[in-house]
């Protein structure tokens, strides 16, 4: 639901420092640091880094609960900002698309598949993840895969290593079986999996993938559900393989990393649903989330609303290193 906050009065140059459950001040000195990277590669990208979340305006309560209603977002793939409120995005549209599949199929459950091949250098990295997603392409047609999972959620994520200078493109994937699956004849066992990703890539190297039943999480409170959402609402990349922390006030990102995960990442599709949970994916009709026109104000799970009495204006100050109102 998005609230209008028009008539409410404005609070700014009030001096105060922004307190919320997001910190967002960490956030901003993170994308400061890959704008200044990116620098070398990039200058439009840079600058537009640089402006993100340069103002944000929240809706207040009495109580002082804050709703975030406006602000500027770059929703640029390398902004650590823009990665954390996509990865929001994700996690609450595939829990949403679970819960919808699961009113109509009861009895689903869920599994977390790792698809990885072996590292690659920067200069093969990019043919590397097409021939993955043509790979997983080719398993998902099988009739075997078919007959034995109902729908599927896949995610890219791409880390770094720093000691061989290479990268490790996987797939995070949640699939949605039938709970007769864990002892029907359709089961697929693990070493099946892995035998099934080597003949889809055609690459006999590959020598592992990961394979396990998804159940709550003891430290995350909520269901099943929400337990195999978190495992794939993350980020297509990790900033800590690229952002170093220098002091409590500066970060710093290694240029060469950001320039060619920038360059690499740059227009392909990062997610992407099938089978039946692609169905209720396109019935509840969510945002693309790799479209630049996604919707990082309003995240699915905030508080929808707040009482609010006042809608307060808070500034990023380069001096202070601080959100001031």
């Amino acid at each position: 639901m998005k609230i209008i906050y028009e008539d409410l009065p404005v609070i700014h140059d009030s001096g105060e420092i922004l307190q919320d459950t997001t910190d967002w001040r960490t956030f901003k000195l993170k994308s400061t640091a890959v704008s200044h990277a990116m620098n070398y590669t990039d200058e439009v990208r840079s600058e537009r880094i640089l402006d993100c979340g340069s103002l944000l305006a929240f809706g207040v309560s009495n109580s002082g609960e804050k709703r975030l209603i406006k602000a500027y977002f770059c929703k640029d793939r390398m902004c650590p900002a823009c990665q954390k409120r996509r990865s929001l995005v994700v996690f609450h549209q595939v829990k949403d698309v679970c819960l919808s599949l699961q009113s109509e199929y009861k009895s689903t459950q869920y599994l977390l598949l790792t698809l990885t091949v072996p590292n690659v250098s920067a200069a093969d990295l990019s043919d590397e993840i097409k021939k993955m997603n043509k790979a997983w392409a080719s398993l998902s047609r099988r009739a075997e895969f078919k007959k034995s999972i109902w729908g599927w959620f896949k995610a890219l994520e791409i880390t770094h290593n720093k000691k061989t200078n290479t990268y490790h493109p996987h797939f995070h994937v949640l699939l949605a079986v039938p709970a007769k699956y864990f002892k029907g004849q359709n089961y697929i066992n693990h070493s099946r999996w892995l035998e099934l990703w080597q003949l889809a890539m055609k690459n006999d190297y590959i020598t592992q993938v990961d394979v396990r039943r998804i159940k709550p999480n003891p430290k995350r409170s909520g269901s099943t559900i929400e337990a195999a959402a978190a495992e794939v609402g993350k980020y297509a990349t990790k900033p800590s393989d690229y952002i170093k922390k220098l002091s409590k006030d500066r970060y710093v990102a290694d240029p060469t990393v950001v320039g060619e995960l920038a360059e690499i990442l740059k227009f392909k599709r990062l997610i992407a649903f099938g089978g039946r949970m692609k169905e209720h994916y396109q019935k509840l009709k969510f945002d693309d989330v790799d479209s630049d026109s996604v919707d990082l104000v309003n995240v699915f799970g905030e508080s929808d609303q707040v009482d609010a009495v006042v809608l307060q204006m808070y500034k990023w100050n380069i001096g202070l290193k601080q959100y001031i109102s």
